[in-house]
């Protein structure tokens, strides 16, 4: 392997402060969705993993059901009802971002930590509400009233509460935020959430899932009414650097040239996974790459910006011309 020296010249150096920790994010970009795409089975697995988190899904082939987790770059913000389940009424993911990953929450569901993340802290999340959810609550349909009621005073509500569960067990230590609503005194402070919102989640501690659920106003005889949905993107997660990387104070990520043409140098710390992702949010490419000196040919990929990730962590941009 030659030296990170010998290419310091040619490359763009991206320095990465970590002091023994670091963030890693699961932002879903690496299923590869396009705008108005959605994956609602994980088979063979049950399980989306993004980052280090791992959401559950089942399945039902017969019935195309689902429960659980669906991966979504869905933009529909207008059309109500069942048949637009996969869609947040912010019209993207979080921080501009394409995919984001939608929660049947009728039961209570988990967010599980991947394995070399167990036990560790999370640092937080961005939640907001589905379409579906955000339409039937401003104004109601054939199973769920609309929020307010005919007069507006109506007291109702959409709460998501977040559990911790580690040790085996589900603490008391909880998160509460009101996905809606209508409690307030002066009806012009009534809200249903309209765009994404961050949760801190530091004040749980060390986690090995997180317990998500929904609870609403209006219920009937079999439960709640409201459309049990929500969305949540940008997880991080901390502290989780390999072992080979304990101690280090920094990381030195190396990519270049920049502008490219035919071919991007890189210099990774560690093994892991790198994805280039297009402007437009198209995944161009991703894959294991080794520790050490590596070369990503480019020569026939569309000319334009590339956002890289190295396991979900961005560390930089590149320009192909």
């Amino acid at each position: 392997m030659k030296s990170v020296g010998h290419y310091a010249i040619c490359l763009l150096f991206f320095l990465v402060t970590v002091a023994g920790h670091a963030q890693v994010l699961a932002g879903f970009e690496n299923f590869g969705l396009k705008p108005g795409q959605y994956l609602n089975n994980a088979a063979p697995g049950a399980i989306f993993s993004s980052g280090s988190i791992e959401l559950p899904n089942f399945y039902d082939p017969e019935f195309n059901y689902w429960s659980g987790w669906a991966i979504s770059a869905d933009t529909n913000t207008t059309m109500p009802g069942f048949l637009n389940q996969y869609s947040a009424i912010a019209g993207g993911g979080a921080l501009g971002t394409t995919s984001y990953a939608v929660g049947y929450i009728y039961d209570p569901t988990v967010i599980r930590l991947a394995p070399n993340a167990i036990g560790k802290p999370m640092i937080g999340m961005y939640v907001a509400n589905s379409t579906y959810a955000y339409l039937s609550m401003r104004d109601g349909d054939g199973f769920a009233k609309k929020f307010g009621g005919e007069t507006g005073n109506d007291p109702d509500f959409l709460l998501l509460t977040i559990k911790k569960y580690a040790g085996g067990a589900v603490h008391d230590d909880s998160i509460t935020l009101y996905l809606a609503d209508y409690r307030f005194p002066q009806k012009e402070k009534d809200y249903i959430l309209h765009d994404w919102t961050y949760v801190d989640l530091t004040v749980l501690g060390g986690v090995d899932s997180l317990v998500l659920k929904l609870t609403s106003s209006d219920i009937g005889i079999f439960g709640m009414n409201t459309p049990a949905y929500m969305c949540i993107d940008q997880v991080s997660t901390d502290n989780l650097l390999s072992s080979s990387l304990a101690g280090r104070q920094q990381i030195s990520m190396m990519v270049g040239p920049n502008p490219a043409r035919d071919v991007v140098y890189m210099e990774f710390p560690v093994r892991g996974q790198l994805t280039a992702v297009r402007a437009d949010g198209v995944v161009a490419w991703t894959g294991q790459v080794d520790e050490g000196h590596q070369q990503l040919h480019v020569a026939e990929w569309p000319r334009g910006l590339y956002i890289l990730t190295f396991n979900d962590y961005p560390v930089g941009k590149v320009v192909l011309e």
